[in-house]
């Protein structure tokens, strides 16, 4: 089926048996593309807007591959190519080096796409996967997962026994919790904690949970591997 596709491609003008390759590859780079999102999921160290991050991984790779295929027949192009790019700037600067990683990844992918090495690609990916898997696992990464949250708010409101405590909403969400900081004054409490979170669990997750079962609360948090 493969030489039968071969010769009919082969048929094509060739343009058209560019395009046809063109949308193929970017087809596969869409697809490595989601997978990298999910092992970027799965593995990442980081605590917040981990999701939305992601999705961007498949239109990423996907344009990377319909790039290299333009530039890689012209000179021109590619040189048009580095000076538009020169002009482009990054207006949120990321703060987390393994963004950054999986960014690299996800043009590397694209990349070798566009320039049609299909197998040296896949197989980069596959020898990649293995090393992010040992990494997490050498580093035991649930254990990174740490918070320090603050709730502030009226001490009547947070003394009010007709409603569930802080601290017993963190221990139904949280690995452990161990109190740092308990402040009252002109009525008014602030209570600060360490919090660790589970693997599957997301920073803004746990906030938005806290603010619906405590509206009158003011909620924030500090995600403490930032600062080492």
């Amino acid at each position: 089926m493969l030489s039968g596709f071969q010769n009919w491609l082969a048929g094509l003008d060739a343009n058209t048996a560019l395009a046809v390759r063109c949308a193929l590859h970017t087809l596969v780079g869409g697809a490595l593309g989601l997978y990298v999102r999910e092992l970027y999921r799965r593995f990442s160290s980081s605590l917040t807007k981990r999701d939305g991050f992601a999705d961007l991984f498949p239109l990423l790779t996907a344009i990377t591959v319909i790039i290299i295929f333009v530039v890689k027949s012209s000179l021109a192009l590619s040189l048009g190519l580095v000076g538009a790019l020169s002009i482009v700037r990054f207006r949120t600067a990321i703060k987390n080096p393994e963004e950054l990683v999986y960014l690299f990844l996800c043009i590397g992918i694209g990349v070798g796409l566009g320039a049609e090495l299909t197998l040296l690609t896949a197989s980069s990916v596959v020898i990649i996967t293995l090393f992010v898997v040992a990494n997490s696992l050498r580093k035991g990464r649930s254990a990174r997962h740490n918070l320090l949250l603050t709730v502030s708010g009226e001490a009547k409101r947070f003394f009010d026994t007709s409603q569930e405590d802080v601290v017993s909403l963190l221990e139904k969400r949280t690995r452990w919790i161990r109190v740092q900081r308990f402040d009252l004054e002109d009525g008014q409490v602030q209570f600060r904690a360490t919090v660790s979170l589970t693997d599957a669990q997301d920073a803004n997750a746990l906030v938005s949970y806290l603010k619906e079962k405590l509206p009158q609360f003011q909620v924030s948090y500090v995600d403490l591997e930032t600062l080492q």
